[in-house]
């Protein structure tokens, strides 16, 4: 379910500056288009400790991307990105530069903390801006965090990425990589988990059967859902195969988690005076028992 709103105020003894997605927010305003984060930024919310790349990834209704784009390079503050620099970018990845119905825009302003913004049709992304969606803070948080608590399984608390609850200090970023400080009004929402990972899924499949990728790596973005929520975790992938993944995604998810071949944990055995090299995090000891 889409979480309540957000809201948050500028402390006015601080000096005024400008976020730098306060004129962008506003044109999606303008066009009562919500700004939905997908790919790695969002799914720095999701649990996922990935590293962002240089570009903020927007779902995009088809309908509205060429209102939306015109309206952004107008003002002033992106440009269409030229040919060479998406190729240099996606350079590890084989799509079809003539048939992509992406859009590349590139930071028109200096020092940008982001320097393209890639816009992404529902069709291409396999995904609905009507899609079940969380309101996040701002683009970016101080790490990564778990908004959807459901998917942090282990009861004993021994394993799992942060959560919102236990840790809202990294909620927000430092104030000077803020994406919104004028307009904090402006909201920005990411899919929940369930609607992203079976995004991705299709994304997966289609590059299978096509044997053309999509410009997204949707199997690894899979594998870090697999890695920091733990799937391979016998009672979470029942769960999450069981609940979240759409049936025809199902068989490719079961693949994908019996192929990830998670790292044990090495660990000092205080009994025998030596390392153990066989843990894994669900076999860790229960605290109080």
């Amino acid at each position: 379910m889409a979480s309540e709103p957000i809201t948050h105020s500028i402390n006015p003894d601080l000096p005024i500056c400008t976020g730098y997605l306060d004129r962008t927010l506003e044109i999606f305003e303008r066009h009562k288009h919500p700004f939905v984060l997908i790919s790695t930024l969002a799914l720095t919310w999701s649990g996922v400790n990935c590293c962002a790349g240089d570009e903020i990834d927007v779902l995009v209704r088809s309908s509205a991307l060429g209102g939306i784009v015109k309206d952004l390079v107008r003002i002033g503050d992106w440009e269409h990105a030229k040919d060479s620099d998406i190729e240099e970018l996606c350079q590890d990845l084989s799509f079809d530069m003539e048939s992509r119905c992406d859009v590349w825009l590139r930071s028109s302003t200096q020092d940008p903390f982001f320097h393209y913004l890639r816009l992404w049709p529902e069709t291409l992304y396999n995904l609905s801006v009507d899609c079940e969606k969380l309101e996040i803070p701002d683009v970016m948080n101080k790490g990564s965090i778990l908004l959807e608590e459901e998917y942090y399984r282990d009861t004993h608390q021994r394993f799992g990425p942060p959560r919102g609850s236990t840790h809202p200090e990294l909620l927000l970023p430092p104030l000077q990589t803020r994406a919104k400080l004028l307009r904090m009004d402006l909201r920005i929402y990411v899919p929940t988990i369930e609607d992203h990972l079976n995004a991705l899924l299709y994304q997966a499949r289609a590059e299978v059967r096509s044997g053309r990728e999509c410009g997204n790596a949707p199997a690894l973005l899979i594998q870090y859902f697999v890695r920091y929520l733990y799937l391979d975790w016998t009672p979470t992938r029942h769960w999450i195969l069981n609940t979240k993944i759409h049936a025809p995604n199902r068989e490719y998810m079961r693949s994908r988690i019996d192929k990830f071949q998670r790292k044990k944990l090495i660990l000092w055995d205080t009994a025998l005076g030596k390392y153990d090299f066989n843990n894994m995090p669900w076999e860790l000891s229960i605290r109080g028992s």
